[in-house]
């Protein structure tokens, strides 16, 4: 009977430390930002076997446009089987305009770039923001499951170079697999 109840509280331990962390690059892309310092960066997450969401601001990029570049790493992304999710702002203080701006950036990624998003960031677990993005197909993902954030600067290769070192023994994963 003891040893039940020790290799059930076992059991519940290793259940809650787990092995998965979703790797997030948040500021995808920067301006300016060299695709050959994008393919270095994919080829980075392809030896360590990582796989990483990389969080587009919806703002930016409706405000930069259409950008050829872009428009490739966007297809590496989708290629190397990477994510793509959005982030909005929380000063979008209500569901509609939050729902209205998920559907222009849903329709507008999908459009242009060929890519499906189902994930979100808003700044904060919004009581509204579930309801207003679940509709879509979309999971709002601030806060859920062990997540490690890379921005993407100047410095983005050394950042996730550092951060896979220190992830080394998890598996790294698009935050939609959590």
């Amino acid at each position: 009977m003891l040893c039940a109840l020790e290799r059930l509280l076992e059991g519940c331990l290793h259940a809650r430390t787990s092995t998965r962390v979703a790797l997030l690059i948040e500021g995808f892309p920067r301006p300016y930002h060299p695709i050959m310092e994008f393919a270095k960066l994919l080829f980075l997450l392809r030896e360590h076997h990582a796989k990483a969401t990389f969080v587009v601001d919806w703002q930016d990029i409706r405000e930069r446009g259409l950008g050829s570049s872009v428009a490739e790493m966007m297809q590496l992304l989708l290629h190397n089987q990477h994510e793509v999710a959005i982030r909005f702002h929380s000063d979008l203080c209500a569901a509609p305009q939050l729902r209205q701006h998920a559907v222009e950036a849903l329709h507008f990624l999908q459009r242009v770039y060929g890519v499906t998003v189902v994930s979100a960031k808003v700044g904060s677990r919004l009581p509204f923001a579930n309801a207003a993005l679940s509709s879509l197909g979309v999971s709002v993902i601030d806060g859920v499951g062990p997540q490690h954030v890379v921005q993407d600067s100047d410095d983005v290769l050394n950042d996730l170079e550092l951060a896979l070192h220190d992830l080394q023994g998890r598996e790294c994963v698009c935050v939609s697999q959590l």
